[in-house]
Parts: C-alpha cells; structure tokens; sequence
C-alpha cells in the first residue's frame, strides 16, 4: 500500500476516469530530434493543451519547472536516467549503459509527481544488465523514502534479443512483471501482438499499464493500438513523437484525450485530419 503522501502524487498522473494521456518529451537526451526544436516554444503550446503528464528529461525540468505550478497544470514527470549508446549524436549504437542523471531527492525539490527510469533487457553484457537491475531497485526504495511514484520502462533494445522476440507479448509479460517485481508502480511498455496476447502483459502485472507510442504512425493505426490496449486492460498512453511531431501537437493532445478517456474514435480521427 502507498503512502498517501504518493498516492496524491500517483493520482496526479491520471484523470478522474482514472485514464492517463502522457507526453513524453525526453528524447532531446539524444539531440534535436525533428519536431524538439525550440523547446520552450514547444513546451508552452503542450502545457496549454492539458495532459494529464508531461515526461522531461532532468536539465529541461530543472529549466522549465515553473511552467507547471499552476493550477490544473499536467503533472511533471522527470526521466532519471539517460542511455549511452555511443560518443557522437544521432548515430546508432548498441544500448548497453543505462546511467542515472537525477537523483528523486532533485526531482522532489523541483516539484514532480513521478519518476521514469529505464529498464533494458538483451544486453550483451550482463554485468551491465544486473547494474540496470540494481539501478531500478535501489531508485525504487529511494522513491519510497520520498513518496515519488516511479515509472519503469522495460525494453527490447539490447542487440541479444532477435526481431521476432521483440515482438512477442510473452516477453514483454515478463518484463512488465520483473519491473513491478523490482519496485515499478507504473509500467510503460509497448503494444505487441494481437489484444489476447497482449493481456498476459495486464493480467499477470500487478501494477497499472500504459502504452507507448514509439515512431510516428497513422491515425487509424494509432487508434487500433490504443483502443485495443484499452480493451486488455490498459491504463492510457505515453506518447511522444506522435505528438510533437503532428501538425498540430494541441490538437493531438486533444485527439488523444478523447480516445483514451472515453474510446472517441470519430472525434480522435477528426482531430487528426
């Protein structure tokens, strides 16, 4: 059972259909992403829009933490940690170094209500993998002794796992389950195989699911996945660049707002012409 003092934080991250709709905005860590240009600029229009959760990387929060002290703001999500995939920006890498770049006491003080931090399976080295282990469970107790919920992303990235793993329900069951077993009191994970497969990633989860939207996809590809998690048992989405790389990321967060707290596919499409 949570402290109250987290649960007011961890109810924060959600509506009071108990659905969450979470831009992520954490991929600047990498560099300039197309759509991150201009940051402030852009962080303005998605405050405005009014998701429930807004996911920054540690120096954009500790720069634009003022922009969600008013009231009916989106809560503020600080990513803890970043990967290291290699020396020079934007080219690929394997991902094997998963290295923390906040500590909660810092997210605390600049007034967040949740932490995500990331979880990597696959990885050659498995002494890089046990650290991620240790990593999460260490920042888990941490976030008790501070009353911060704590949002684990499970991933697929490491170069042992093969395409055809990475894209079977049963894994992710698992690792949702480990990143609750290790401490996780939310879970963002993608949406794999078909909607009875991906119940087992819900069902055998003792902590809440949301989705993530990975690379930028049409709207009627988007409303499947989302209506189909939402069927599985789902609790809403983290979105990034299907956001801030639309047209109009307003206009998005609003489409997203519709089809998860209240399954609008119409209006979701029609705000995404």
């Amino acid at each position: 059972m949570r402290h109250w003092n987290k649960e007011l934080r961890f109810n924060r991250l959600f509506d009071n259909c108990g659905k969450t709709v979470m831009v992520a905005m954490d991929h600047g860590q990498g560099g300039v992403k197309p759509g991150l240009a201009h940051p402030e600029r852009l962080l303005r229009v998605i405050v405005d829009a009014n998701p429930d959760a807004i996911l920054l990387g540690s120096g954009m929060a500790r720069v634009f933490n003022w922009m969600f002290g008013g009231k009916n703001k989106p809560a503020l999500v600080i990513s803890s940690d970043f990967i290291v995939s290699g020396g020079v920006p934007q080219r690929e890498g394997e991902i094997e170094h998963v290295q923390q770049s906040i500590s909660v006491e810092e997210c605390a003080r600049l007034g967040a209500d949740g932490i995500k931090a990331l979880l990597v399976f696959g990885k050659r080295d498995m002494e890089l993998h046990t650290r991620n282990m240790r990593y999460i469970t260490e920042l888990a107790e941490e976030c008790d002794r501070w009353n911060m919920p704590l949002i684990v992303e499970p991933t697929a990235w490491g170069a042992e796992l093969t395409a055809e793993e990475r894209g079977k329900a049963a894994l992710y069951a698992d690792m949702a389950r480990i990143a609750a077993e290790l401490g996780a009191d939310m879970v963002k994970c993608d949406f794999v195989g078909a909607p009875e497969e991906f119940r087992q990633v819900v069902d055998n989860c003792p902590v809440p699911i949301t989705i993530l939207g990975g690379g930028k996809a049409e709207a009627g590809k988007l409303a499947y996945t989302i209506e189909a998690a939402a069927k599985c048992g789902a609790r809403g989405v983290v979105f990034g660049r299907n956001v801030w790389q639309s047209p109009d990321p307003a206009k998005m967060v609003r489409a997203l707002k519709a089809i998860t707290y209240t399954g609008d596919r119409d209006t979701f499409l029609s705000l995404c012409d």
